[in-house]
């Protein structure tokens, strides 16, 4: 999860191969990278006779005539498309980059970046883009001198089993996000950890290390984990098991255009999911049924979370529930059809 930040920085920077080679075939990815292409495509990428998608980066990959970049490009990898002779390039982009400002809710050094990319790099890469792909049409509103095209985030995670619901014992609940949503969590973070002081036999963990909001801080039942690059994560998801799982967010345009991929992590953590009451998760999830979609009123998350440590059943319920929607939206099928029907393969 932290590769993400670090990978801003060298793309920002021009560089983007996690090798340092241009066209060699690292093994370094980005979440963006799984979520929208590379573990549906998976059996199509390589060398290997039958593959005819080839990784010409972790952010660039080519396909006949046809070319996708996922969010980050550095000076060599523009050089490369802009040789190739390529009669479409996607662009996929998961980020509003047209609704950073001061009250985006990123942190400073975060949104600092994205502008540097959007008003460095990316303004080359959209003269050769013909096709924007994103999860929603605020983002792709801000393209539209490109054919738009809107795509949801695949479940690139293992279905977890809903056995530890049956544990009575400590009520493990996770906040499974990256240093981009601190001020999202900074809101509730005094009701969380009120909570957190009644109910010892509660846990929360995190990816936020010492960025924690200070109401967080040295909490005997809190665990801050230090961020993982995408594959330790991945990993970590497939060790984990979590009851319930957060995602408050402040009501701003760049957290409105975001995708439901938090929903595919608590799936895949087996997690009964908390969320705010705005888009993207309002317009999908159901309220009591595959989630809780609440009002940004610290008071509503606090009181939310005691019913679900006192309801270890309805707690259950609400992740089966946010397993079976993750199931639906992110179907690797429907993604793998996409991009087939995008590069004209059979």
């Amino acid at each position: 999860m932290a590769s993400l930040a670090q990978f801003v920085r060298r793309a920002v920077n021009g560089v983007v191969s996690t090798t340092g080679r241009f066209g060699a075939s690292g093994r370094g990815s980005i979440p963006t990278a799984s979520l929208y292409f590379s573990d549906a495509m998976s059996g199509l990428i390589g060398d290997r006779a039958g593959r005819p998608i080839r990784r010409v980066s972790p952010t660039v990959f080519a396909c006949g005539d046809a070319a996708v970049v996922i969010r980050y490009v550095g000076a060599r990898e523009l050089a490369f498309l802009r040789r190739g002779g390529f009669k479409k390039i996607y662009l996929l982009i998961d980020d509003d980059l047209h609704a950073l400002h001061d009250g985006d809710g990123l942190p400073a050094d975060w949104r600092a970046r994205l502008i540097a990319y959007r008003d460095g790099a990316l303004r080359k890469l959209l003269e050769l883009v013909t096709h924007v792909v994103a999860p929603s049409e605020p983002i792709l509103q801000s393209y539209r001198r490109h054919h738009s095209l809107r795509l949801d985030p695949v479940q690139c995670h293992a279905a977890a089993s809903l056995d530890h619901h049956g544990n009575a014992g400590r009520l493990d609940i996770v906040f499974a996000a990256t240093r981009s949503h601190i001020e999202d969590l900074e809101f509730c973070a005094p009701a969380i950890a009120g909570f957190l002081a009644r109910r010892p036999d509660a846990h929360l963990t995190t990816f936020l290390n010492g960025h924690a909001p200070a109401a967080l801080r040295n909490l005997p039942n809190v665990t801050h984990l230090s961020p993982m690059s995408w594959e330790k994560y991945r990993a970590y998801v497939a060790g984990h098991r979590f009851h319930v799982a957060i995602a408050p967010a402040l009501d701003t345009a760049f957290n409105r255009s975001r995708s439901l991929s938090r929903l595919h992590d608590h799936a895949a953590y087996g997690a009964a999911g908390l969320f705010s009451a705005q888009a993207p998760f309002a317009g999908a999830i159901a309220d009591g049924a595959s989630g809780r979609l609440l009002p940004n009123d610290p008071e509503a998350w606090q009181a939310a979370l005691f019913d679900l440590a006192g309801n270890r059943d309805a707690a259950r319920r609400l992740a089966a529930g946010g397993q079976h929607l993750s199931a639906a939206i992110g179907d690797r099928d429907r993604v793998r059809n996409f991009w087939r029907h995008q590069f004209g393969l059979t």
